[in-house]
Order: structure tokens, then sequence, then C-alpha cells
């Protein structure tokens, strides 16, 4: 008759020994998913406050010539404006755009917005949100260039740009960046 085989002491501690290495493994890898989610979350917040205010300008150029003319003029400069001040965050932004309530502009640099996302009731402000508050923090730098089409204007055709710089708080070399681009041509524009 055959009689049967138990495990012995070290067939357990090596079984335990695997599982441990398996399961250490495993726990190493959740730091690097869960960065890896937040930068793909932030990402996401860039690219949407880049994708509103560009698509807002284009709005703004096809829906009324003399107030793009006006933006061109007074609101966006024709390089890139490059603000990367951190020690000035909270002071010297105008309240927030009225159609992006996240959007804030810089009082006396134009083409430089702040972007917040925060989890705050009620709609966000700079001198009210606690950092523990704000989810995304980042420096938008917003311009325009002429597309290089000869006898095309500005009022008739124009490539926008917007560069995202996150998060804010940091020194400017130690931040992510992205920069993206959109081409508006105006179909209702008439020459004076």
């Amino acid at each position: 008759m055959r009689t049967k085989h138990s495990f012995n002491m070290v067939e357990i501690l090596l079984a335990l020994g695997v599982c441990a290495i398996g399961v250490c493994s495993i726990m190493v890898l959740f730091p690097v998913g869960a960065a890896a989610t937040r930068d793909a979350a932030m990402e996401t917040y860039a690219a949407h406050a880049a994708d509103q205010m560009l698509h807002y300008l284009k709005y703004s150029m096809q829906a009324d010539n003399t107030a793009w003319k006006n933006t061109i003029s007074t609101k966006l400069p024709s390089a890139n404006p490059d603000y990367s001040a951190v020690d000035d965050l909270v002071a010297n932004w105008d309240s927030a755009v009225t159609d992006f309530p996240t959007i804030f502009p810089k009082t006396v640099t134009t083409g430089v917005y702040q972007v917040i996302s925060w989890r705050g009731s009620g709609a966000p402000s700079l001198s009210t949100a606690t950092v523990g508050q704000i989810e995304f923090r980042a420096i938008m730098n917003v311009w325009y260039e002429t597309t290089g089409i000869s006898g095309v204007n500005e009022y008739f055709a124009v490539r926008l740009h917007a560069e995202v710089c996150w998060p804010a708080e940091l020194p400017a070399a130690s931040r992510q960046k992205a920069t993206y681009s959109l081409e508006v041509f105006n179909p209702n524009y008439l020459k004076p």
C-alpha cells in the first residue's frame, strides 16, 4: 500500500519564499503605475486647457473681424512670451477668463495665462484656493505667427500656439512642457 507523503518544513519555506518574491515584485510596480497615472492625468489637463484656449481664439477670429483685430493687437504677442516665474502664482493675475473659469490671464504680460484645476466648491479663485484643493497648476504661453503665405495677413490666416508648462510650482527647468498648434483661416475676412 502507498503511503501519503506530506510536505516537510523545507518545502514549505521554499514555497513561501517564492510567493514572497512574487508579491514583492508586484508591489514594486504600484508606485510606477501611480506615477504613470498621475502624469497621464496632468498631460490630459494640459491638452484640454490648450484646446480650450486655441479653439476659443479660433472662434473669436471667425466670429468678429473687429474683435479679432483687437485681440491680435492687444492680447496676443507674435512671439512666445516664455514666462516662467514661480514667485507670483497668486498675485498679479486677473480674474478668470469669463468663458473659462479655470484660466487666469497675467496682469502685465500679454499671452500668459495660469491654468488651475481644483476640488473646491464654487468658482475657483487664485486667492482662496489652498494647496490641498489644487489638482493641477500650469503656466500657458499663447502666441500667434503668420502663416508665411505671401499676400495673406494675420487677419485672414494665422497659426496659433499654446505652450503649457506644469507643475507651475517648480522652476521652469524642472517642468514638463507641451506645445500645441492650430492653423486658423477666417473665411469671413474682408480686406479693408
